[in-house]
């Protein structure tokens, strides 16, 4: 048992394929069902008897191919919505992997005209594709471009006759300076015009694109497959200005931004603009208020810094004028000791010298006194005196 369970089973591609294909069971496949679709005639090439054509369904893109034998495939009308009955079958596709249901017709119940054009399926088709890659926001697109004052062209497709440019430059007010603004005329009932100047404006890099026109009837042309794909397909922002407010056309909803008549896309882009200036102004008040507060909080800093420098350097000075008050003192009382010592050593000096004089004196007064003079002790004593005096002097 063990070694049943754990041996290994080699399937080919085609056996898996038809593993799953005969495991299959449907309650249907084994009874007459019955199947409504548009009809899609395939290639006209018959194979084993039948004609493999297409039946899709009447509001979105699926579909299943259905085998019909000759007799009745003369009686079906192509784009049709058709009610046949037949029996589901499958078919192996070998070189995909996959297993394809199918339909073989047996009979023909009956068919009537369609519920959707094939161009109103393509239309549906449009819109879900736009949907699926997204509606561009125009708003933030032209606030970023004011914000940033990046340049950029906006085109306005008009009338050939047409006067909405004044509307919509009169919304425009004190707006109309920034913007780069041009109108161009076409004929607005000429899908190859406006197809034309569509790809024109988008090859010389608007930035957006505008169609307006201002009210009235026939807006068959704005319901064209071939435009609204065209709007899609562009690189521009697309929007619309048409004056009709009940009848919503195709280009209009696979647009960016749709506006009911052009003066209203004239006040859109005049309320962007002022909208936004605003917003710079009072970002600019609180950048230089934050600013303000920042600069003040570090000239605060700095003043407090430099009146602790101060401080400092007062304290230093103090200390520094103490210390050399206290050094001139303290010089101050040696010198005046030392000068102190030298007029006591100068009057010492003076004392013996004096003392030298009076007794030099009396021995001039005894010589004087005597009968005979002797000439040598005078001259001592004059040249003793001349000593002393220059002493005196250098002292």
């Amino acid at each position: 048992m063990e070694s049943e369970k754990s041996a290994t089973v080699t399937y080919s591609p085609a056996a898996v394929l038809n593993l799953f294909n005969n495991s299959l069971s449907v309650n249907e496949t084994k009874r007459i069902v019955q199947l409504k679709g548009i009809y899609i005639q395939g290639k006209g090439m018959q194979y084993s008897g039948y004609f493999y054509d297409i039946f899709r369904d009447e509001s979105t893109d699926a579909a299943i191919t259905i085998l019909v034998p000759p007799l009745i495939r003369n009686e079906l009308q192509p784009n049709k919505t058709v009610t046949v009955n037949g029996f589901i079958t499958r078919r192996i596709i070998n070189s995909s992997g996959s297993i394809q249901i199918q339909l073989t017709v047996t009979d023909l119940v009956g068919q009537t005209q369609n519920k959707y054009t094939e161009d109103d399926v393509r239309k549906i088709q449009l819109m879900q594709a736009k949907a699926a890659t997204g509606y561009r926001d125009v708003y933030s697109w032209l606030k970023e471009k004011i914000i940033t004052e990046e340049p950029f062209k906006i085109g306005i497709v008009i009338g050939k006759t047409g006067i909405i440019d004044n509307d919509i430059k009169h919304q425009l007010r004190e707006s109309i300076g920034f913007y780069d603004l041009s109108f161009h005329r076409v004929n607005l009932s000429s899908e190859e015009e406006i197809l034309t100047i569509l790809d024109r404006l988008s090859n010389e890099n608007y930035g957006l694109v505008a169609v307006s026109r201002g009210g009235g009837e026939n807006l068959d042309i704005f319901n064209r497959f071939t435009i609204a794909e065209k709007a899609v397909s562009l690189q521009s922002l697309f929007v619309t200005a048409i004056g009709h407010k009940d009848d919503v056309t195709l280009l209009q909803r696979v647009a960016d931004k749709s506006f009911i008549t052009p003066s209203e896309l004239g006040q859109f882009l005049n309320d962007v603009y002022n909208e936004t200036v605003a917003e710079l102004e009072n970002s600019k008040a609180r950048l230089i208020e934050s600013v303000k507060l920042q600069l003040t909080a570090g000239y605060q800093k700095q003043i407090d810094n430099l009146n602790e420098k101060l401080k400092a350097n007062e304290e230093l000075r103090l200390k520094t004028a103490k210390d050399l008050e206290l050094v001139y003192k303290e010089k101050m009382e040696l010198l005046n000791g030392q000068l102190a010592g030298e007029q006591k050593l100068q009057a010492e000096r003076v004392g013996i010298l004096n003392d030298q004089i009076n007794s030099y004196k009396k021995q001039i007064a005894q010589i004087e006194g005597k009968a005979s003079v002797n000439w040598t002790i005078v001259v001592i004593a004059v040249i003793v005196g001349l000593i002393i005096g220059y002493l005196l002097k250098g002292h």
